[in-house]
């Protein structure tokens, strides 16, 4: 899909249970995601020409967003392509936790998207592992990063959440598909995060997909979504 040279396609990959959660209410992952959507999101993330996730994301995970199979890698590199997407961090105050797994990967290459309000000592910092790239005061504006990152070669940028960072894409109108994979569990709570958090949207603003395609594994469900008004 192509949205044109201004920015890349944005395209969001998430796994919900079936009332629309993706973590209890402590934050805790349910590791509900199956084998085969490991399958699926190493297949995403091989599209992708840079992984993109928010801090709160960061904090719960703290792993580097790798391709797992040797397969699609090698693919990647036989197209000219660089083996691993680029790891783009995006924290407005980079509290983070600098010592973890995301940063200490010798295979991945990570850019860390911040504001001039993040304090300089963690600036400095970041830039023992990290390129670093300081867009706005307060909040990083994406429609500027996206025409930064469309400028460093990234024609698809994939967004791995979490919830509040989601919203902040999709309120700007930038994510043009969605792959969600639907898990046979509940997990319920009214402070369970879900895949798009953040003040929400009024009806007349509501972002609308339509469905491209369904496909059922054992008990789960892939579902491809691609935006309305995209072309």
């Amino acid at each position: 899909m192509s949205v044109g040279s201004g920015r890349p396609c944005c395209f969001l990959n998430v796994a919900t249970s079936l009332d629309g959660k993706i973590a209890s209410y402590r934050k805790e992952r349910p590791g509900f995601p199956s084998r085969e959507d490991r399958r699926q999101m190493d297949r995403i993330r091989a599209r992708s020409d840079a992984v993109l996730i928010g801090a709160g994301t960061l904090r719960a995970t703290d792993f580097p967003l790798r391709i797992r199979s040797r397969t699609l890698r090698k693919q990647r590199l036989a197209a000219g392509r660089a083996e691993q997407p680029l790891n783009v961090l995006l924290s407005s105050s980079l509290a983070v936790p600098q010592r973890g797994r995301f940063f200490q990967a010798s295979d991945t290459r990570r850019l860390v998207v911040t504001t001039s309000s993040a304090p300089r000592r963690r600036v400095s910092s970041l830039r023992r592992s990290s390129e670093v790239l300081v867009l706005g005061r307060k909040r990083v504006p994406l429609p500027r990063l996206m025409r930064e990152l469309r400028a460093r070669g990234v024609a698809q940028l994939l967004l791995e959440g979490g919830g509040e960072t989601n919203f902040d894409f999709f309120r700007r109108g930038l994510i043009d598909e969605i792959y969600l994979t639907l898990c046979p569990l509940i997990i319920g709570g009214s402070r369970s995060p879900t895949p798009v958090d953040g003040a929400g949207f009024l009806p007349a603003r509501f972002p609308r997909y339509r469905l491209v395609s369904l496909r059922r594994s054992k008990g789960e469900l892939f579902l491809h979504y691609r935006r309305r008004s995209a072309s």
